[in-house]
């Protein structure tokens, strides 16, 4: 007989209205922001695989043996294109990482040469972005965009090495691993982002659609990291924060079409705090889904 610890609830309460439910069962983590169309996020215990549900749309976070991928459902809604002014934050992206800037100098007498090169295909930032709000003008063809959002980035290393943090000096290290049989090694970094954007709408329109063009600044914070390394019937996860910086601001240009555009992510902070790894100044290329 399977026997299981009863969940553990924790609820956060304003005005006598749940603002914020945590369930633990041991099996998994179940987070639930707001009532009926809030947003919930559900865990399961080695970390594998998050459901996140936000209003009509459901995103699976799957990360195995080929990558870390999201699957995308929602409840269907008729569109009606309306003369307001829609801003173009909330859904789906993906991009590619690498970096714009490097140097390792502070490991000149260790040896260990350029480390944290990356595979770019297998090195992808997934992001949710949950909410937006706009503050326009009263002809609706420009606003400040604001809102929040998850990011899940990968940054897949391209030699058979793992990151760790050394004993003594605090700084972040290679750690060689076996090649043989080695499917992939990655540092994993999941953020709490908000952006501050100007979004201008142009007079050219295809359809119910107008071209916009945006650009701006999107912060993050840091809310959990760890590195994983897969051989064929093996895997080893660590969880730490391995000296990356907490907080980090990325200027941002966009520009699409109704629900797709295409952006760049252009970091102004070093992934690592000063010090304590290679500079690495990050840099991503992506598309993205708004309004999905």
């Amino acid at each position: 007989m399977n026997t299981f610890a009863q969940p553990d609830s924790t609820k956060v309460k304003m005005l006598k209205k749940n603002v914020v439910t945590v369930v633990e069962d041991g099996r998994k983590t179940q987070v639930k922001v707001g009532e009926d169309k809030g947003v919930e996020v559900i865990t399961d215990e080695w970390g594998d695989t998050t459901h996140i549900r936000i209003g009509r749309r459901t995103f699976d976070v799957v990360d195995n043996w080929n990558g870390t991928h999201i699957n995308v459902s929602k409840e269907p809604r008729e569109k009606r294109w309306s003369g307001s002014f829609n801003p173009h934050w909330a859904g789906l992206e993906v991009g590619m990482n690498m970096f714009h800037q490097t140097d390792y100098s502070i490991y000149d007498n260790a040896g260990f040469g350029e480390f944290f090169d990356l595979i770019p295909g297998k090195s992808l930032t997934w992001n949710l972005n949950f909410a937006e709000w706009a503050f326009k003008n009263e002809t609706n063809n420009f606003g400040l965009v604001t809102g929040l959002g998850l990011s899940f980035s990968d940054y897949t290393f391209d030699q058979p090495v793992t990151i760790s943090k050394e004993l003594g000096n605090g700084m972040i290290v290679p750690v060689p691993l076996d090649p043989n049989g080695l499917k992939k090694s990655k540092l994993t970094m999941t953020y709490l982002t908000a952006p501050l954007i100007l979004e201008v709408k142009t007079p050219l329109r295809m359809g119910g659609s107008r071209l916009y063009l945006a650009g701006g600044v999107i912060g993050g914070l840091n809310i959990g990291s760890h590195t994983k390394y897969k051989y064929k019937n093996d895997k080893e996860k660590n969880k730490g924060n391995f000296y990356l910086n907490t907080f980090k601001y990325d200027l941002t240009g966009r520009i699409g079409f109704g629900d797709f555009c295409v952006f760049v992510n252009y970091s102004m902070t070093p992934l690592f705090e000063d010090g304590r790894g290679p500079e690495l100044y990050p840099i991503m290329f992506g598309i993205s889904f708004p309004n999905i």
